[in-house]
């Protein structure tokens, strides 16, 4: 009887490590679960942002086309004032030209008029009689009231006049308002058309840097399963458990001589307002620069892979593995062991960039270090 509590507590104790570890990953599915939350909802503020920025783009284009509608309208109606300045001023010279003739005809027949006058007092008898005083009183009032409308079309003539000058004043004044508003037409065109072709620019960076996006985060997937693919057919038990490598920190050889120019971890998108999660380091590298192994181990895996270019995936047992891409040709060959330094191939063409980002001006290689299907930081493993 005292054997079946013994071998329950046996028991329990044999179990003890299993259900901590159960524990630990649940703990650790968890806390993922809730940076994937966190991520998305960051996503969702950011594609928010966005979204008003393009509506804010969208009123001021709609801004721009109501005032060029109103700008429109108005040069029609100084169109119309113009036409009609125009009109008033032929009417004005017509008016002109006829006064001034009658004015010329007027003063000949004033002048006649005066002679004839002076020639009859001059030459004609000097005696008067009842018909000749009727007669002189006519030719005088006659000539007095001709010269009365001759002052009145003078008067006439220098007032028109002035209406010519104020019509041709207030003509240049439309003239001018016109070009005014014809200028300010063009340029709201213009914005309008440079605002539009902003949009249509930032819609195509924005599917284009999506795409992008998209491929980069699958590529990134399928690496990660092709990575527990190969672990599975390992001949060893790994310790997923651990995150920490059998290896002392910063012990580890550079895979290539370079700068680094996109991180482990987030890396934002500015084109987008976003951001994406990187599982390794892209190392910028002069051209066709020779990548070499970081540790030594057993090749098992060597060809393209989608964004990644040409890959080389180096195991080094218990579930430790480096991976190596954009490399632009392979030197080593699936099953091949390795050491440290061994040349693996020589750095290719940045595939892994994104439009928005950091681009290597020559060849460029990604590395990844991996404990199981998890990602580490390279940097902290790489020597100083």
């Amino acid at each position: 009887m005292e054997k079946r509590p013994l071998l329950i507590l046996l028991t329990a104790l044999l179990l003890l490590p299993v259900f901590a570890g159960a524990q630990a990953s649940v703990d650790s599915k968890k806390k993922n679960l809730e940076e994937i939350n966190r991520q998305l909802e960051d996503k969702k503020k950011e594609l928010d942002l966005y979204r008003a920025e393009e509506e804010r783009i969208v009123t001021e284009i709609n801004g721009l086309k109501k005032e060029e509608k109103q700008t429109a309208s108005r040069r029609q109606e100084l169109e119309g004032q113009l036409e009609r300045s125009r009109s008033r001023s032929g009417d004005a010279r017509q008016k002109y030209d006829s006064l001034e003739k009658a004015k010329k005809e007027l003063a000949g027949d004033i002048t006649g008029e005066l002679v004839m006058f002076s020639l009859q007092k001059d030459f004609y008898y000097p005696y008067y009689g009842s018909r000749d005083i009727s007669k002189d009183m006519l030719m005088r009032s006659a000539m007095l009231n001709k010269r009365a409308l001759l002052t009145r079309i003078k008067g006439e003539s220098v007032r028109v006049n002035k209406d010519l000058t104020t019509l041709r004043a207030v003509g240049e004044e439309l003239k001018s308002r016109q070009e005014l508003l014809r200028k300010q037409s063009s340029a709201r065109k213009n914005m309008v058309k440079s605002k539009q072709g902003e949009l249509e620019n930032a819609r195509e960076q924005q599917a284009k840097l999506t795409r992008e996006l998209e491929n980069l985060q699958n590529a990134a997937l399928g690496l990660t399963r092709l990575v527990k693919k190969l672990q599975k057919q390992a001949p060893y038990r790994s310790n997923e458990g651990s995150a920490e490598l059998s290896i002392p920190r910063a012990s580890m050889n550079w895979p290539a001589r370079g700068k680094i120019i996109s991180r482990f971890g987030r890396e934002d998108v500015p084109g987008l307002k976003t951001w994406i999660v990187r599982e390794g380091i892209r190392i910028a590298t002069e051209t066709a620069a020779p990548v070499t192994a970081a540790m030594g181990g057993k090749v098992i895996y060597a060809g393209p892979f989608r964004t990644y270019g040409n890959v080389v995936i180096v195991d080094h047992e218990k579930g430790f593995f480096t991976i190596y891409g954009l490399l632009g040709r392979i030197d080593v060959a699936k099953g091949q062991t390795v050491l440290p330094a061994s040349l693996l191939g020589l750095a290719g063409e940045d595939t892994q960039a994104v439009s928005s980002g950091r681009r290597s001006a020559g060849s460029a290689v990604y590395f990844e270090i991996r404990k199981g299907d998890r990602a580490l930081d390279p940097v902290k493993w790489l020597r100083n």
